[in-house]
């Protein structure tokens, strides 16, 4: 990929290279405002982050380095580093430990501990018609039933149902004789027999570049399929506010070809208009020869239905090493002052 390629060269042509252009205009990481709006930087990860909203409770939740919660008005209300044992579930508010769950619908997120496990590793002893009776059974009392990828140290045919039944976590380990499963690492865990239930998070989208905040996960050229299965792709994301470059000059060679420059980098300066009105920033961009202007910039909003319900977006900075940055990379929201 284009940005991946020249970030090498970047950062090896760098040394020596002239400052950029000064500007009156202050940096992501100072908190840009305006009268009545300011961006409060929520990540300081550099890498692309995923952020979804939850209609049923009006927050979001930002997976990165850490998981974090925020709610309607833009404030972080909670954030469990990430690690080698948990895992925000797909598209839910939900993340799973070897001990039990973490509800970020609730008022305070707490780790909710598994009160019984059926058919694992000790109690491996239900037949397939024995599943099925039981599963069938604990299926219909859950309020709630989430699937989870295997913990492959327990082995890798053992996926997971989480259930929420009578007040407590039930750990279901899954029967592959007894239903018919599927698994896709980005989109989650699906059992054709029994659908999950939980109330799923919605992708944000950049409307002036038509990207998903989805991370890592490329949902455009590279990945139409995962793209075709996502109900966001039906649905209708006005611009609310708009981001727009006013200046780019190009105050440094990155890399030649030849001796002819064909990558540059410089201070680009923007604003984030929102209504009537504007927060002003500056941050480095990149301009290669026979491409567009690079911004490292994404500004992501809700939905159609959810814009009445809350008025946070999320603008991120990603830039492709630390050359192309002076200490902004990340997430920050937008909030009322």
């Amino acid at each position: 990929m284009f940005r991946s390629m020249i970030a090498g060269a970047i950062t090896a042509l760098w040394m020596g290279m002239p400052a950029f252009a000064a500007s009156d205009y202050p940096l992501l990481k100072d908190n840009p405002s305006s009268e009545h709006y300011t961006l409060v930087r929520v990540n300081d990860y550099w890498s692309p982050a995923n952020i979804t909203y939850s209609p049923a409770g009006n927050f979001f939740v930002l997976n990165s380095l850490k998981v974090s919660k925020i709610d309607a008005l833009g404030n972080k209300v909670f954030s469990l580093k990430n690690s080698e044992t948990m895992r925000l579930l797909p598209f839910t508010y939900f993340i799973a430990t070897p001990k039990g769950l973490y509800n970020l619908s609730r008022q305070n997120p707490k780790l909710e501990r598994f009160e019984q496990v059926v058919n694992g590793s000790k109690t491996r002893t239900l037949t397939v018609d024995s599943f099925r009776e039981i599963y069938g059974q604990a299926y219909a009392d859950a309020d709630i039933v989430v699937y989870d990828e295997p913990n492959f140290e327990e082995g890798i045919d053992k996926y997971r149902a989480y259930m929420w039944i009578k007040g407590g976590w039930v750990l279901f380990y899954l029967s592959f004789d007894a239903i018919t499963l599927d698994s896709d690492y980005d989109l989650g865990v699906t059992v054709q027999e029994y659908p999950a239930k939980f109330n799923r998070t919605l992708l944000l989208r950049d409307v002036q570049s038509k990207t998903y905040s989805a991370g890592n996960i490329d949902l455009a050229g590279d990945n139409p399929r995962l793209m075709a299965l996502l109900p966001e792709r039906k649905m209708r994301y006005p611009a609310r506010g708009k981001l727009k470059l006013l200046h780019f000059s190009k105050d440094r060679v990155d890399e030649t070809y030849r001796g002819v420059p064909v990558v540059f980098t410089g201070m680009a300066e923007h604003r984030l208009r929102i209504g009537k009105e504007d927060l002003f920033f500056r941050e480095i961009a990149l301009k290669a020869l026979r491409h567009k202007l690079d911004t490292q910039l994404h500004w992501y909003v809700v939905p159609a239905p959810y814009q009445d319900k809350t008025q946070v977006g999320f603008l991120e900075f990603v830039p492709i090493s630390n050359m192309t940055s002076e200490g902004s990379g990340g997430v920050y929201v937008l909030r009322r002052k």
